[in-house]
């Protein structure tokens, strides 16, 4: 069985994987991993079995677990004018920045919830037979480098976590509240 360098960069993206954390966990070196994923070079038969315990908890296409998990509790009057005019113009662009920082920070929460969970999920797979000429490869995927995974989640879920994205929110509904107020101060008055 064959995978393709976006099955490579599905499996990278949803557990927030670096190449280097992937080739680990894979048993092939960095390099190599670069080549596979522009199609330069095949996956090897044993990496590719090693693959797929990831790819089984992933959701469809590559897997049938669920996409969304739940959250991890490792994770919390200008006076003039111009015054107005110029604070509106900073809280449009906080709100652009905030809203940007959110967009970026859901991926990167998802994947560390997955990263998260991953042992456990890991550990309950039913052992693999060995296939024929690889009778070396383990009958189990390799826990110490998810649970090694799973610790370095911990970091990312204190920073994008529940309690972080509540704050960025609460800032950006705050900003909404104030451009609309500030907004409706500089509106010229309507005639009677």
């Amino acid at each position: 069985m064959r995978y393709s360098d976006s099955t490579l960069r599905a499996v990278r993206k949803h557990f927030g994987l670096s190449q280097a954390d992937l080739a680990e966990y894979l048993g092939i070196d960095r390099s190599l991993l670069t080549h596979i994923e522009a199609n330069r070079r095949p996956l090897p038969l044993g990496a590719t079995w090693r693959l797929l315990p990831l790819l089984s908890v992933m959701p469809p296409p590559h897997g049938t677990a669920p996409a969304e998990l739940p959250p991890d509790p490792a994770e919390s009057t200008a006076k003039a004018l111009k015054e107005l005019q110029w604070r509106l113009r900073v809280c449009r662009v906080e709100v652009l920045k905030l809203e940007l920082a959110l967009d970026q920070q859901l991926p990167r929460l998802k994947a560390a919830r997955h990263r998260r969970v991953l042992p456990a999920r890991l550990a309950v797979l039913p052992p693999r037979a060995p296939l024929p000429g690889l009778s070396n490869e383990p009958t189990m995927p390799d826990l110490g480098w998810a649970t090694r995974m799973a610790e370095n989640a911990v970091a990312d879920l204190a920073k994008f976590g529940v309690p972080a994205r509540a704050l960025l929110e609460a800032r950006l509904a705050g900003l909404r509240a104030e451009i609309a107020s500030l907004e409706g101060a500089l509106e010229p008055p309507q005639p009677q």
